[in-house]
């Protein structure tokens, strides 16, 4: 699950795996209430946010628009996406597990171009107490620059990534 944010000043989006909730859930039919420590750190990522970048999300894929070939780093909010950069790029972050231990497995032969990142304590938070994360995910950056002039928001679907522009008439 997929949560942005866009409250002032600190946006952010938060990746929540449901599993812990699922399973929960499963075994009761009252209301569960779980505290954040026994599911935030494990089971959440949380990523400043600029809301001139689009995002979007299928599974346990999200497609994040971002300047150049850049992650940003635990706590590092990404700067304002313009038109004065002419292009961005598009990474395809993946929070399932099995996608990380398949290239944890392939980095040691050098055979994956996903990098492994592991979030960390942010700096600032919206919240009244600093997040602390160490959920893993995969990160791949398409090759290809887009062109940001028009653009209006991206689909990612399966394996299908769809990009739209506004068209002149």
């Amino acid at each position: 699950m997929v949560l942005e944010i866009l409250s002032l000043p600190w946006p952010v989006i938060l990746v929540i795996d449901t599993i812990i909730f699922s399973e929960q859930a499963i075994h009761s039919e009252t209301p569960v209430t779980i505290p954040w420590s026994d599911w935030g750190p494990k089971y959440t990522c949380c990523f400043p946010h600029h809301q001139s970048h689009r995002i979007s999300v299928f599974g346990s894929k999200m497609a994040y628009t971002l300047p150049r070939d850049r992650t940003p780093k635990p706590g590092e909010r990404p700067e304002k996406l313009s038109n004065d950069t002419g292009h961005f790029y598009v990474h395809i972050w993946d929070f399932n597990t099995r996608t990380i231990l398949r290239a944890e497995n392939a980095r040691d032969c050098n055979t994956s171009d996903s990098l492994i990142h592991k979030p960390d304590r942010l700096v600032k938070s919206p919240f009244v107490e600093p997040m602390v994360s160490d959920h893993p995910y995969t990160a791949t950056v398409c090759r290809t620059p887009f062109v940001m002039d028009r653009f209006v928001t991206l689909f990612l679907e399966q394996d299908q990534l769809i990009l739209t522009w506004a068209s002149i008439f």
